[in-house]
C-alpha cells in the first residue's frame, strides 16, 4: 500500500469513540510508513495468540494479585520482553512489529503490549502517562497497583513512581498524584508519535518527521505546535504551498506566540516560493 492509503487507514481508526479505537491496529499502522506492505492482520493474531495462552493460565477468580504475576511470568521471564536501554532511540522502538518481533522496545510500546493484551483478556488495566517513562496500572475497586513493563513488570509504590520520573525526566520533580490519572488511547498515540518525530527530527529525516507530524494531526488537527512543526517541515522539503496553509493557519490561532514574528518570515518565504512557481 502507498502512504495515502496507510494514512487514510490511521484517520479511520482514530475517528472512532476512543474506547472503540483499536489500540493495537492503530499502532500498527504508524510502522506502515517503515514497513508499507505490512501484514497487520498477522500481528494482531500475534496478540491474540498470546492473550489465549494467557487466558489458559488465569484462573476462575481474576484478581490483581493472582494476574499481575502470571502476566509478568510470561512476558518478561518466559518471552524475554525487556526495555531496550542500549539502543533507546533506534526507530524500531517504536513500532510495535519490531517489538513484538525483537521484543525489546520502549517504555510506551511495551506498555501497549500490554494494554492490547488486556483489551483482549478484559482487564482492567489502563495506560499511566508519566512524565518521562510510560506504565501501565490495575485499577478496581479494591486496588490501584502500577507496575512498569520496561523494567520486567516491577510493581512500584509512590516513593518508587516518583524515583523513576525523577531519573527519566526531572531530578527535582515532585510527585503529582495527576501523573496516575488513566490516559485515553489517542493520547497513548499521540505520545508514540512524538517520540518518532522527536528522533528523526533530530537525525535530520525530514520526510519521514513530516508523516509523523501528518499524523499527529489527525489525532489532534488544533495541536498548534504540530501545525507550525508541519509548515516547517513543509517548508523545508519544498511543499511551499502546504508550508504556507500551516504557517498561516498557525499564525491565525497564534498571533501572539513567542516565534509569531519569525514565522511570519518563514510564511513570507513560503509565499514567496508559490508565487514564482506561478
Amino acid at each position: 500500500m502507498q502512504y495515502k492509503e496507510w494514512r487514510a487507514a490511521f484517520d479511520h481508526a482514530v475517528t472512532l469513540p476512543d474506547a472503540k479505537i483499536n489500540l493495537a491496529q492503530a499502532a500498527l499502522l504508524i510502522a506502515a510508513d517503515e514497513y508499507p506492505e505490512l501484514d497487520i492482520s498477522f500481528w494482531l493474531a500475534r496478540l491474540d495468540n498470546m492473550a489465549d495462552e494467557l487466558r489458559s493460565r488465569f484462573p476462575a477468580q481474576r484478581d490483581a494479585q493472582t494476574v499481575i504475576p502470571i502476566l509478568n511470568t510470561y512476558l518478561f521471564d518466559e518471552l524475554e520482553f525487556h526495555g531496550n536501554l542500549a539502543e533507546y532511540y533506534d526507530p524500531r522502538n517504536s513500532y510495535l512489529n519490531d517489538v513484538l518481533e525483537r521484543r525489546t522496545g520502549l517504555p510506551i510500546t511495551l506498555s501497549v503490549i500490554v494494554l492490547a493484551l488486556a483489551q483482549r483478556l478484559r482487564l482492567p488495566i489502563y495506560g499511566v502517562g508519566l512524565p518521562g517513562h510510560f506504565m501501565v496500572k490495575w485499577r478496581d475497586a479494591e486496588n490501584e497497583i502500577v507496575f512498569d513493563p520496561f523494567n520486567g513488570g516491577e510493581i512500584l509504590d509512590r516513593r518508587g513512581i516518583e524515583a523513576r520520573v525523577r531519573a527519566s525526566s526531572n531530578p527535582i520533580l515532585p510527585f503529582q498524584s495527576d501523573w496516575l490519572e488513566a490516559v485515553s488511547t489517542k493520547y497513548i498515540l499521540f505520545r508514540m508519535l512524538q517520540n518518532l518525530k522527536q528522533i528523526f527530527v533530530r537525525a535530520e529525516e525530514l520526510q519521514r518527521a513530516w508523516q509523523v507530524v501528518d499524523k499527529i494531526l489527525l489525532l489532534d488537527p488544533r495541536a498548534g505546535d504540530e501545525i507550525r512543526d508541519f509548515g516547517l517541515l513543509s517548508l523545508r522539503l519544498g511543499a511551499n504551498r502546504q508550508a504556507a496553509i500551516s504557517l498561516e493557519q498557525y499564525l491565525l490561532s497564534h498571533p501572539d506566540a513567542a516565534d509569531a514574528d519569525l514565522m511570519r518570515v518563514y510564511l513570507r518565504r513560503a509565499l514567496e516560493q508559490v508565487e514564482r512557481l506561478n
